[in-house]
């Protein structure tokens, strides 16, 4: 009995020197995947900072800032309509008849005033407006896209800091099988076994920092950087994932898509307007000019005349005239319009509250993702210690640390879940973005 209890406390002593060596080697067989570096310097980018530099370098945004400066450019060249038309001539004529020289001038200005002028200047101005909208809208569509892409590599990246906790937590399993197995406690197929579950671990973390590395690509183009840039982000989810509560705004404007479909009703108006007036509005003509002629260097004689026209097209009162044709299809454009407006309010309504259910199942999960972690985390700790005593199998702690991966994970999901929702629904109700989340 003394001699059992003798070998019992040698083959401990064995087996805590065993572990102390293999902690003092950090790299024990087989060693972990390294840590992708950072190149350069690069100073942490925080989502502000990632949207200012979106706004000023993204190419499909300084595409739609063109189409702005056409649209504006469009709107100071409106009054071309009612513009002044200016000729001059000047002519010799010889007579062989009469061997005299006649030397002739002219003058001319003519203008035209009609309704239509005024309504192009309205259709310039409501073209201005709808571009004006469209940009702002691309502009607030990008922060969006920049902010989920931002996050989105923030999961990734904490993914990865998941991934490299488990490789080391399966690594620490391993190294203790493998004492135990050197000091007579564990059989070789325990060991055996740890190592396997470290290996297979290797190629999701592989995987995951080169879907990282691709990612990361992405956003750089969309953020207008060069691809060899460094990248850093300052931010993380960790804010995310202890949101409990979001207060969500009694008054709110237009979603983006309402404001558009409004913008899109105003300028079939005004198209309208124009094409009525063109049915029933004449047009007044407005002329006048200066011929001077001299014969054989004589005295100028002055000549000219000036005369005002009023014109109106009697076709377009006709029901099956062109004019009457376009004014009815310009009507039907504003119907059309109008029943777009209108689902599009049911259809704005409809998603704000679906994202709000969204929100409000987040906040539910996160709650219960937190204490899922902190029951894993609480359960491989003890897991961990009966393995060291050996009351615990191998299987055992490659399980229990299996759960704890899995819990961080979801906890992660979750939170992105959240922040994604919420910046959503900012965008719905055309908040600044950040307002639901503080």
């Amino acid at each position: 009995m003394a001699y059992a209890c003798g070998m019992r406390r040698f083959s401990m002593l064995i087996l805590a020197a065993a572990l102390a060596v293999s902690a003092a080697r950090a790299q024990a067989a087989p060693p972990l995947p390294p840590a992708a570096s950072t190149a350069g310097t690069a100073e942490a980018l925080t989502p502000a900072a990632a949207v200012e530099l979106a706004l000023a370098g993204n190419l499909s945004l300084a595409r739609s800032r063109v189409d702005l400066a056409a649209a504006e450019r469009a709107l100071a060249r409106a009054w071309n309509g009612a513009a002044p038309g200016i000729t001059l001539s000047a002519g010799a004529r010889r007579s062989s008849a009469m061997e005299t020289i006649t030397l002739s001038g002219s003058a001319g200005i003519s203008v035209t005033l009609a309704p239509r002028t005024l309504h192009e200047i309205r259709k310039a101005r409501a073209a201005l407006d709808a571009q004006t909208l469209a940009y702002d809208t691309a502009a607030r569509s990008l922060e969006l896209e920049v902010r989920k892409a931002y996050y989105s590599l923030a999961l990734a990246r904490e993914n990865i800091a998941v991934l490299r906790q488990s490789l080391a937590t399966a690594q620490k399993a391993y190294d203790q099988a493998e004492a135990k197995r050197k000091a007579g406690l564990a059989s070789e197929l325990d060991a055996l076994s740890a190592r396997v579950n470290l290996e297979n671990l290797k190629p999701g973390l592989e995987s995951a920092l080169t879907a990282y590395e691709t990612q990361k690509a992405r956003f750089k183009q969309t953020l207008g950087l060069d691809p060899s840039a460094p990248l850093e982000l300052a931010g993380s989810l960790a804010e995310a994932s202890s949101i409990s509560k979001i207060e969500l705004p009694v008054s709110f404007g237009d979603s983006p898509a309402v404001a558009t479909l409004r913008a899109s009703l105003e300028s079939a108006r005004v198209a309208e307007a124009a094409a009525r007036s063109a049915t029933r509005s004449p047009s007044l003509l407005l002329s006048g000019s200066y011929s001077p002629q001299s014969t054989d260097s004589g005295p100028w004689k002055d000549g000219g005349s000036l005369s005002a026209t009023l014109s109106f097209s009697l076709d377009s009162l006709m029901p099956w005239s062109a004019a009457r044709e376009a004014a009815d299809k310009a009507r039907d454009a504003v119907i059309k319009a109008e029943s777009q407006l209108a689902e599009g309010i049911v259809a704005a309504d409809i998603s704000r509250e679906s994202l709000r259910r969204s929100i409000e199942q987040s906040l539910s999960s996160l709650q219960a993702r937190r204490l899922t972690v902190e029951m894993a985390e609480r359960s491989y700790r003890l897991t961990e210690e009966a393995y060291a005593f050996g009351t615990k199998d191998v299987l055992s702690l490659q399980k229990a640390g299996d759960t704890l991966q899995e819990a961080r994970a979801n906890l992660l999901k979750e939170a992105f879940n959240l922040v994604s929702a919420l910046l959503d629904l900012e965008y719905a109700l055309g908040l600044p973005f950040g307002t639901l989340g503080r």
